[in-house]
Order: structure tokens, then C-alpha cells, then sequence
């Protein structure tokens, strides 16, 4: 058996490298197989800049929970893209095989969110779906404008 306290382990955002994901988000991948030999799930930080949206994607086999910690987001789901806003303190499901795009909703502030999978590589069975980008630019430009009319 394993001493699990022996491999308890705290990882700084400032000890992790910031790298781009398939989907165009800025990511910092801490929890991973990688840095801390997880085996089911990993964790990381997502720095969305103002006016950003990802391109659309899903996850094949993992589940997905996003926390925003700040700004404000919505990740539009599924073929339909039906936006679903959150902001600090509020936590998105997504399951896996979902498309969604996230699209901060500020043309001023950045939004940044905690990503939690239950794929231990962070983005290893991400898959592109480039056939919804338009249409996922078009929803975001649309609620950005109905956020900066109320």
C-alpha cells in the first residue's frame, strides 16, 4: 500500500509554466499525472483574457467542473451552444463528450477559473470540434452585447 502521506504534495500556480491548450486557453496545469503522479484526475487555473473566446472542444472520456473564482463566463453547451453564465464563486458541470466553448463575457476584465478533470494529463483526450467556432463567436458577440445594453 501506498504512504499516502509521502506523496500528499502542494503545488504552486508560480512553480507551474503557463502554456496555451489545444483550445486556444491560457492554462496552468498543476494537478496532473505529471506533477504529482495523479491517476484520475487533475486540476488547473484558466486565465481568460478580456473579450476571449475558446474554441469549441469537448472531452471525450473526462468530466469537467469549472469554478470561477473571477470575472464573469459562460460556456456554451452542447450543438445548440446554450450559454450558460457563471461568475465567482459558481461551479459548471460538463460531461464528458459535451461540446462547449468558454467566452469571457468582459471586454475589459479578465476572467479566471479552476478547471477540475477526470483526465490526469489535464487535456490529454480534448478533442477540436472547429465546426462550431463561428457559430460560438457569434453567440459570444451576441451576449456581450446584451450584457453591455441591461
Amino acid at each position: 500500500m501506498k504512504d499516502l502521506i509521502s506523496t500528499a504534495r502542494v503545488i504552486s500556480t508560480a512553480d507551474i509554466q503557463e502554456v496555451v491548450g489545444p483550445h486556444g486557453q491560457f492554462l496552468v496545469p498543476c494537478v496532473t499525472s505529471d506533477t504529482c503522479g495523479a491517476e484520475a484526475i487533475s486540476a488547473g487555473l484558466v486565465n481568460m483574457p478580456p473579450g476571449k473566446v475558446a474554441r469549441a472542444h469537448y472531452h471525450a472520456h473526462s468530466e469537467t467542473i469549472v469554478v470561477c473564482t473571477r470575472g464573469h463566463a459562460a460556456t456554451l453547451i452542447g450543438p445548440d451552444l446554450v450559454p450558460h453564465e457563471h461568475g465567482p464563486g459558481e461551479f459548471l458541470y460538463v460531461p464528458p463528450g459535451v461540446v462547449h466553448v468558454a467566452v469571457n463575457l468582459s471586454d475589459t476584465d479578465d476572467v479566471v477559473a479552476l478547471d477540475i478533470r477526470t483526465d490526469p494529463k489535464f487535456s490529454e483526450d480534448l478533442i477540436l470540434t472547429p465546426e462550431f467556432d463561428e457559430a460560438a463567436a457569434e453567440v459570444a458577440a451576441r451576449l456581450r452585447r446584451e450584457r453591455a445594453a441591461a
